[in-house]
């Protein structure tokens, strides 16, 4: 076997400042794909140590799940707020990762003209809300994901577990390998600014053109078989019946021929119209099944079946395992799986290089690889 070239970012020196998932998972995502990131932390660390889970549910500067996850592959140095090391460290990056107006405002005067720096914010680095604080409750509320996630008459629902700081994450890494490309054809850098509302914004643009355009809110998910999973005899299932042909063997798999047959039930919109009748009939099925039996029965007819995956299902999944997406940590006292990239490049793969870094634990390693083995 022909042994994989060298990573795509190779010899690319990223300074990461974030002091935010969203900034942190940009500078996770140039690592894996081979950059030298090296994370400048607080003396207490960076803000998501301190974040849920941790291992064994005990609290630790070394024992957050969070901070494994969206720090691994980099290296971590502590140093003091006024040590010469960070003003030549800033002056030394190809990139530097910031997580406010203040921190692009602060690095701008020590960064060469090559450099790019790349600001992810809650709002954004210019506009009145810049220096506003958020969160990912205020990014779902602001963007409107809020108003259209949830069911019909209930109050407006966020989504979970940090979205927002993944998806700004990698629409900020996205825009750091843009202006890399533009880097060598110009021979100068530029800032990168990147709104966590802005980012969930622009996900919902089919909904915002409705508001727009039609002067209406889109509807809302009702909670049926037609909207949404519903329950199988051991967990959930989502069953899609876009075509006609679809609908039929769905319902004859389902037990259902008279549905199957009848003309009135045979377009999308149609049955759309007869949903309160037809939802409870159907769900009453579904409910009867379990649910990798009605997956399978369904695939066999090229029916669009798909079962509701938990945290527990997703751990032992064969397919994800078959695909590689899962790789092993080690953190404090224990090894576990997250997920990889759900890329994959046949030449330049992505790899697992680095375990999470212990606060501050490359310091020395970090300055003279940087600044000269002379460096204090």
């Amino acid at each position: 076997m022909t042994a994989p070239e060298p990573a795509v970012l190779l010899g690319l020196r990223v300074l990461d400042l974030s002091t935010r998932l969203s900034g942190a998972f940009c500078a996770r995502q140039l690592a894996d794909l081979g950059a030298d990131v090296a994370l400048l932390e607080a003396p207490e660390g960076h803000a998501l140590r301190s974040e849920p889970p941790f291992l064994h549910d005990e609290p630790g500067i070394e024992r957050s799940l969070l901070h494994a996850y969206a720090n691994f592959n980099k290296r971590s140095i502590c140093l003091p707020e006024d040590a010469p090391e960070r003003h030549a460290l800033i002056e030394r990056a190809d990139v530097v990762i910031v997580s406010s107006a203040d921190a692009l405002e602060a690095v701008r005067p020590l960064v060469r003209p090559e450099a790019i720096v790349v600001a992810v914010t809650p709002h954004g680095a210019t506009g009145p809300d810049a220096r506003l604080a958020g969160n990912d409750l205020t990014a779902y509320a602001r963007s409107g994901w809020a108003a259209l996630n949830g069911l019909q008459g209930r109050p407006p629902l966020k989504g979970s577990h940090n979205q927002v700081g993944y998806l700004a994450g990698t629409f900020a890494a996205c825009g750091t390998i843009a202006a890399l490309f533009e880097r060598e054809h110009s021979g100068r850098g530029q800032e990168i600014d990147v709104s966590e509302t802005e980012a969930l914004t622009i996900t919902a643009g089919p909904s915002l053109l409705m508001g727009a355009y039609e002067g209406r809110n889109p509807d809302r998910h009702v909670g049926d078989i037609f909207s949404g999973p519903v329950a199988a005899a051991d967990g959930y299932v989502s069953i899609t019946f876009s075509r006609a042909h679809f609908w039929r063997d769905a319902m004859n798999a389902l037990g259902l021929p008279e549905l199957a047959e009848d003309p009135r039930y045979t377009d999308t919109w149609a049955r759309r119209q007869y949903r309160a009748e037809l939802a409870p009939q159907i769900e009453a099925k579904v409910a009867e099944r379990d649910r990798w039996g009605l997956f399978e029965h369904l695939g066999l007819l090229r029916c669009v079946c798909g079962v509701v995956l938990d945290m527990q299902d997703l751990a032992t999944n064969p397919h994800l395992h078959d695909r590689g997406l899962p790789v092993s940590l080690t953190e404090a006292d224990a090894t576990f799986d997250v997920p990889g990239a759900p890329y994959k490049l046949s030449r330049t793969p992505w790899a697992k290089r680095l375990m999470p870094p212990r606060l501050g634990e490359h310091t020395q390693q970090v300055v003279a690889d940087w600044l000269g083995e002379g460096a204090q």
